[in-house]
């Protein structure tokens, strides 16, 4: 009888120590997953988007770039709609048909940028301004590949903030104006 009662604590206590063990399985599973992912989202690439004021001017850009620690492979890029530099209805002005937006590239490097003027901020917010010619909202479509992995992401572009803002200054350039324009008197 005591051999029985020793034997069912034993197995009780080994069948609690086996739960155990199963269970720091698989959380140091999850602990493994989560470093992978951590690793992984410190070396991919990162794709932004984002417009920007061109220092010193009223022209608002977009900028794309690889801002991640590896090169994103195969970037299709896709604009939703056409934008025409500077309003200009042109098709060689027609962002949409640039070939970042036609044609895939192959291997887009961490620190890599593509800049794109799009039209001076009084342009893109006249009251007249063709929604058709200058969009004050788009999306673009980046896809490309890391790791065997495929990655699509939308960027939604709101051009909208930027109205009423107040462009950035830049001191030395400034400076620099200011002495060009010393040196000019100078020479006159």
């Amino acid at each position: 009888m005591m051999v029985t009662f020793l034997t069912g604590i034993l197995a009780i206590i080994t069948g609690f120590y086996a739960w155990v063990t199963y269970k720091i399985l698989l959380t140091n599973q999850l602990v493994v997953e989560e470093m992978k992912e951590q690793a992984e989202a410190f070396r991919r690439p990162y794709i932004t988007i984002t417009p920007y004021v061109v220092s010193g001017t009223p022209i608002i850009g977009l900028r794309i770039a690889n801002t991640g620690q590896s090169p994103a492979r195969s970037l299709k890029l896709n604009i939703d709609r056409d934008f025409y530099k500077f309003g200009e209805h042109q098709e060689e002005k027609n962002i949409a048909r640039f070939t970042a937006f036609t044609e895939t590239i192959d291997m887009f490097a961490p620190g890599a940028e593509l800049i794109f003027d799009l039209a001076q901020g009084f342009k893109i917010f006249a009251p007249d301004a063709d929604p058709k010619l200058l969009p004050k909202v788009f999306t673009i479509t980046a896809t490309y590949d890391f790791f065997g992995k495929k990655v699509t992401e939308k960027n939604t572009i709101d051009l909208v903030p930027f109205l009423a803002s107040t462009q950035p200054r830049d001191l030395l350039l400034s400076e620099l104006k200011n002495i060009r324009e010393d040196i000019e008197k100078v020479n006159k």
